[in-house]
């Protein structure tokens, strides 16, 4: 059985033997592992061709072409699981997407209504307004409608025949299930944001007990014009990963333990 050797990094909340219980004796450690290949798989999470924060998606274009291309080559050749999660819109162009989609996924499901809470709090109307963002403003919100509605996966990871797509964690927990994988390898935008709330992302996934690993230089987070420059929040979701919902390991480290699994 083909195996991916690999040091997987997480954040160790305890301080050394002998040493006081405080948060700056804690640190990052690593454990040795060996994965089968056949119970492995990358999640490519949102890798749209297009987002309307045009600075974010230049380092998301970057990290494609220089990290993520290779990585998902090296991946195939090496016999992982090919996994697109690209939001219920984007997915749908795709016909793979198909394959583990249930009645729900195909016709929709009715859904009874909500009574709590009142629908007008929910979406922030009439006596709510108040407490809504007002977020996007116009022409913005035009804008971001239409990408929703047009953009595709990046030409540089398309889908392959062999590959999947899907459009929610239902989908992507039945895909797993029936091809018996357990360990998820996350890449992709943005690491504060879909990557880790989505509900194929790798909380929601982590959450059903999947060991779910994140590439840590194979996705950015949007930032906030505060961190831009030092790229602070995607730090802090590599630390939230590592910290609570499972480990990381980076683009290199992968491609060669797809390269060498035997």
């Amino acid at each position: 059985m083909a195996e991916l050797k690999l040091a997987l990094r997480f954040y160790w909340f305890a301080a050394p033997e002998g040493q006081a219980q405080i948060e700056a004796h804690t640190g990052r450690r690593e454990i040795q592992v060996s994965i089968p290949v056949e119970q492995a798989a990358l999640v490519l999470v949102d890798v749209w061709d297009r987002h309307y924060m045009l600075s974010h998606q230049e380092r998301a274009v970057r990290i494609v072409r220089e990290k993520m291309a290779p990585l998902v080559q090296a991946g195939r050749a090496a016999g992982l699981t090919i996994i697109h999660a690209p939001a219920p819109g984007a997915a749908q162009k795709y016909p793979q997407w198909v394959r583990y989609a249930d009645h729900a996924d195909l016709f929709g499901a009715e859904r009874p209504p909500e009574d709590w809470p009142p629908r007008e709090f929910r979406e922030r109307q009439g006596e709510y307004a108040q407490f809504s963002k007002n977020w996007p403003p116009p022409p913005l919100k035009d804008l971001i409608e239409e990408q929703q509605r047009t953009r595709l996966i990046m030409s540089e990871v398309a889908p392959q025949p062999d590959d999947f797509v899907v459009a929610t964690g239902a989908q992507l927990h039945r895909l797993c299930k029936h091809r018996r994988l357990l360990h998820l390898f996350y890449a992709g935008f943005a690491a504060n944001m879909c990557v880790l709330y989505r509900d194929y992302g790798l909380r929601a996934m982590a959450n059903r007990g999947y060991n779910c690993i994140l590439v840590r230089d194979c996705t950015t987070a949007i930032e906030a014009a505060e961190t831009v420059d030092s790229l602070l929040l995607t730090e802090a979701a590599i630390y939230g990963v590592e910290m609570l919902s499972g480990f990381s390991v980076t683009t290199e480290a992968l491609i060669a333990a797809c390269q060498g699994a035997k």
